[in-house]
């Protein structure tokens, strides 16, 4: 392709890839840019400024966000934001500042309204109004609450607004007791409670998302009150996650979707010179088991003879593009079976039409009748069509051969869902071993070589990734939480799979700009590409990006392969940093020798602090263990670990990091005096040998350390604290410790204590 043809690149920012409307609104995207022969990249970030430090599993989530600040004008034609979803827990005066570093690219915004952008979104209203009207004039509903999102947020407040408004309407007043705000994830506890105590008479519940109603379930449940039967719920989004809920949960059917098939239409659009204004996407209620059935509803059966009307409502978000031909099969088998049931109720009654029927339920079954189906809605269909044809006036016998025509039907339906389920197993069992496969290469790594990168692209096959890449930063980034983080302008290629063959990058031609991460000589630039863009990070440590194609299977491992990936190359990290440090260890060794300087004195001593190092505090320790036992005296081991040396390290240099060092082992020096030994086992940890001679020597110990890094650091003019964490463990001719087993009791104590220290160090 000339440079005259060279495609336009549109890049994508959503707030992770793991749920249903972030999948829906990239499928959307991405089939609309198949289409339109455009590149796209997918950066899977998370939510700006929500504060998960008091979760351990997710308390480094905001690391993903620093894939947004690869999306540079110099690398995207344009961008398509999902604004409603990463902002979500966040103010908009925020968001603004967010989008101020995409200023000079052309930007979709996607369910969020901020003045100056082109946004595309759903008419909240309409749906929401004819849940909400449906539960007042058919369920006879006039007690409503209602759980809500961010206020600031553009979705919620309209969701808000649609409630108010369709309830004033009809008469109903809402008072303060009957909203409360939530964070549209199903972790609002907090706000269920409230709603369920302040209103304890309450009939019907609308939640700003269907995630925000799995919560509620949840609640109610642990109270014994029953969706459906004590409580009308509505929800919105209608993910697939609503139909599977028990009971059903009512939606609003906003198509997530059609949000990413017209913002890639409109990103283009701008991109070819056109002008663009923002759009809305339709809405309507879908009702299932979470809203009772009313005495109408159970006469009703003209949605039966409907076919199209009831084709769209079991199958409607699985109508997509790229599923047409297969949908078409599955549009003529149901066709063909609901006639047939037709017939059967225009009074056929013989074994020939029974057998069409069955032929005709085998043929839509084996066309994803079940696979593709929304099960509440199909058998919701049958059971109508089942009472139309009950109604009919036909005999007792008649009616016998009905029932019986119906249980066959739902029996082979239920087989059918097994089936599917046995499947999915089995799939799910594969992608397990798969898994298990992956996570044993990347425990393999025994050297710190470029080519262990080549190892984690040869293990992309499980996800169908044929192409992908590793960017490395120069050095690994410390970066912590709510410090701005800005992509390097440089990064290293250290490997490529290419159409499933992996290349090692040789080290002169690593280098490359940011700006060509996306397109550069080891890639496939002929072929238009679906890229997804992961960060690798391990805690606060960041170390680049693994540029991949955006497969299916994606949308489920991705986040596992971020973890798993990133795990391994801080392995291989500190495999090279090993071998650095082994390499200078062997020079420091051969040069001790030519110089014949006596190395079992030098080889105790640790340089920088001038107590013991790690071998000769091991032979110390070891040697007053024994005599110790001997003796039966006892011994106390104390285990003691610097706090945020790298931090140290690197905002203030090294050379302070360094004067934390020997601090530390001056002061354990004359802490222990002359009843024992200190010595330097680690590059930040020191452990001392100490004789015991009272039941609480270990905790005045402890408590001496402490009080001297207190002292210094309130005396000290040093810009941060200097700060250790220690455990300790007895040793005793009763216990039989090793010295390994007392500094592993030791270090475990040290471990509790340490979890709850300052991470920062700045005074």
């Amino acid at each position: 392709m000339s440079s005259k043809e060279k495609r336009f690149t549109i890049g994508v920012l959503v707030s992770g890839i793991m749920d249903e409307v972030t999948k829906c609104v990239c499928n959307g995207v991405l089939q609309k840019a198949k289409q339109a022969d455009v590149n796209v990249v997918i950066f899977p970030g998370k939510y700006l400024e929500r504060d998960l430090s008091d979760n351990r599993e997710l308390m480094y989530e905001y690391q993903h966000n620093t894939i947004f600040s690869y999306a540079t004008k110099e690398n995207v034609d344009a961008l398509i934001i999902m604004a409603g979803s990463i902002g979500c827990f966040t103010s908009k005066k925020v968001m603004k500042h967010f989008l101020k570093q995409y200023q000079g690219i052309p930007c979709i915004l996607v369910a969020e309204k901020i003045k100056g952008y082109v946004s595309v979104g759903f008419d909240n209203y309409q749906g929401i109004k004819e849940g909400l009207e449906h539960l007042i004039e058919k369920a006879g509903c006039q007690k409503f609450g209602m759980i809500g999102g961010n206020s600031e947020n553009t979705d919620s407040c309209e969701r808000k607004r649609a409630f108010v408004e369709t309830l004033e309407k009809h008469g109903i007043e809402v008072t303060d007791k009957m909203y409360v705000e939530g964070d549209s994830s199903r972790r609002c506890v907090e706000a269920y409670r409230k709603l369920l105590d302040d209103n304890p008479d309450i009939e019907a519940i609308f939640c700003v998302n269907d995630e925000t109603a799995l919560g509620l379930y949840e609640e109610m449940q642990r109270r014994g009150i029953h969706p459906g039967r004590d409580v009308c719920i509505l929800g919105y989004d209608d993910t697939i996650m609503a139909a599977k809920m028990e009971p059903a949960l009512s939606s609003v059917r906003a198509d997530s979707r059609k949000l990413g098939e017209e913002a890639m239409r409109m990103a283009i659009q701008i991109l070819q010179g056109e002008t663009v204004e923002s759009c809305v996407i339709p809405t309507r209620f879908i009702k299932r088991g979470s809203i009772c059935r009313t005495r109408e509803e159970e006469r009703r059966s003209n949605r039966a003879k409907d076919f199209n009307v009831s084709f769209k409502d079991i199958f409607y978000r699985y109508c997509h593009e790229e599923m047409r031909e297969q949908m078409e099969k599955l549009r003529a088998s149901y066709w063909k079976l609901m006639e047939s049931l037709s017939v059967k109720g225009d009074g056929e009654d013989n074994l020939e039409a029974y057998m069409e029927i069955m032929q005709c339920l085998d043929e839509f079954i084996n066309a994803g009748g079940v696979e593709y189906a929304d099960m509440d809605n199909l058998l919701n269909n049958f059971e109508e069509i089942y009472k139309e044809l009950g109604e009919k006036g036909q005999s007792d016998g008649e009616k016998f051969q009905l029932r019986n025509l119906f249980s066959i039907i739902y029996k082979k339906i239920i087989r059918a869902m097994n089936r599917q389920l046995g499947n999915m197993k089995e799939s799910k069992d594969q992608e397990g071993y798969s898994m298990k496969l992956f996570v044993q290469d990347m425990l393999q790594f025994e050297r710190g070589r470029d080519q262990s990168f080549s190892t984690l692209l040869e293990n992309l096959d499980w996800l169908q990734v044929k192409n992908a890449a590793i960017y490395m930063l120069a050095d690994p980034v410390l970066h912590l939480f709510k410090e701005e983080y800005k992509a390097p302008e440089k990064l290293y290629l250290k490997a490529v799979l290419r159409k499933e063959k992996v290349t090692i990058v040789p080290a002169i031609k690593q280098e490359k700009r940011q700006a060509e991460i996306f397109e550069n000589h080891q890639l496939d630039n002929e072929e238009r590409h679906d890229w997804v863009l992961l960060p690798l990070f391990f805690k606060e440590m960041v170390y680049g990006v693994l540029l991949c194609d955006m497969t299916e299977e994606m949308y489920t491992n991705g986040e596992f392969l971020i973890n798993q990936v990133s795990s391994a190359i801080k392995m291989i990290t500190l495999l090279q940093a090993n071998e650095i440090i082994q390499q200078q260890l062997e020079e420091n060794v051969a040069a001790l020798k030519v110089n014949n300087i006596e190395l079992d004195t030098i080889s105790k001593s640790d340089v920088l602090t001038g107590i013991l190092n790690r071998r000769g505090f091991y032979s110390e320790a070891q040697n007053r263990i024994k005599e110790s036992i001997q003796q039966d005296h006892k011994i106390l081991i104390v285990y003691a670990d610097m706090n945020n040396l790298k931090i140290i390290n690197d905002r203030y240099g090294h050379e302070e990091g360094d004067y934390a060092l020997k601090l530390i082992g001056r002061f354990l020096k004359e802490i222990v005096d002359k009843k024992g030994i200190a010595g330097r086992i680690g590059g930040d940890e020191y452990a001392c040998a100490v004789e015991y001679e009272g039941d609480d020597e270990g905790e005045k110990l402890l408590q001496v350390l402490y009080q001297k890094f207190e002292e210094f650091n309130l005396q000290s003019n040093k810009p941060y604290n200097i700060t250790v964490s220690a455990g300790a463990c007895v040793v005793s001719k009763k216990q039989d410790f090793t010295l390994k087993d007392a500094l592993l009791q030791a270090d475990e104590r040290l471990y509790e204590v340490k979890k709850y220290r300052k991470k920062d160090v700045a005074k």
